[in-house]
């Protein structure tokens, strides 16, 4: 990969047209080092975000915006890789498949954390994984994937079950865990205690609009949750920057801004109007079109 010359140029140029919450900025001055993908085809190149901590070096690709800025993290140990996600498209997916192969190491597991085809419509494209996910999750990527429009992801309905709990990936300790009905059904977080690093995936939006959800309330409990858990300082989030614990604030205000605009809202044009004018910065704006896909009135 291309690094870009100019720090300072280079980083407004990666973060134009984005908001940026006060801890991916943080983290952006004081750890991330940002760098341009190798562009696919005519999409736009995503962005590279990197920091080491702990003996590890955490890389989260950031789609371009025309791909909602969702993210794949490659999480790079001593001699092995640890795969989160696969982007949307087919050109983000071959720039993860740089950023992996740039690394040298091989991938010893690549995860899914959740059903929705932003994070497993490239999958295939990813050379060298198999994702592991969860029943619950492979069943509902097999009914997506059956119609037709993200192709079938070989890659993730082949792959095996993950198992929650605590594991070791390359001497480190890794804990997956399940989260239940709050933006998906079913969502999978990926901690690692020592590096003090969470991937919480579309539990946490930054700066992107957030998708409705399946039970908002349950979200903002689950998101309190993670707010009082001291195992982790960093947050690796499924639209958007890395960024650090304070931002669960503002992730929990967000979501319940987007439940009390729901609940008062007549229809999802008027929901969708409604957020629009309450974050008006934030970048993302097809995931409000799912508005309708959600709505229960």
């Amino acid at each position: 990969m291309t690094q870009p010359s100019s720090p300072d140029l280079s980083r407004r140029d990666l973060l134009k047209g984005t908001a940026l919450t006060l801890g991916a900025a943080t983290l952006l001055r004081s750890a991330l080092v940002p760098s341009v993908a190798r562009a696919q085809g005519a999409l736009p190149p995503g962005t590279v975000h990197s920091f080491a901590t702990g003996g590890v070096t955490f890389h989260t690709y950031v789609s371009p915006p025309q791909a909602v800025h969702v993210t794949s993290h490659v999480v790079e140990f001593a001699d092995r890789l640890l795969v989160v996600d696969g982007t949307m498209l087919p050109p983000t997916a071959q720039e993860v498949s740089a950023l992996i192969q740039s690394t040298g190491k091989p991938i010893a597991m690549a995860v899914l954390s959740h059903e929705h085809p932003d994070h497993w419509g490239g999958s295939p494209l990813i050379e060298g994984a198999s994702f592991a996910t969860l029943p619950q999750i492979r069943e509902a990527v097999a009914a997506e994937a059956a119609g037709g429009q993200f192709g079938t992801p070989s890659s993730v309905l082949d792959g095996p079950d993950l198992e929650i709990g605590m594991t070791e990936i390359g001497g480190v300790p890794v804990e997956f865990r399940h989260y239940e009905n709050n933006e998906a059904p079913h969502m999978v977080v990926t901690v690692l205690p020592e590096q003090k690093a969470a991937i919480v995936q579309d539990l946490v939006y930054n700066g992107v609009f957030f998708a409705p959800g399946i039970d908002r309330k349950n979200w903002i409990a689950t998101l309190e949750g993670l707010r009082d858990d001291p195992a982790f300082d960093t947050l690796l989030v499924g639209h958007g920057l890395p960024t650090t614990r304070g931002d669960l604030d503002t992730a929990i205000a967000f979501v319940t801004k987007m439940d009390e605009v729901i609940t008062a809202a007549a229809t999802p044009d008027d929901a969708i109007a409604g957020m629009k004018a309450a974050f008006p910065s934030y970048a993302g704006e097809f995931l409000l079109s799912l508005m309708a896909d959600y709505w229960t009135k």
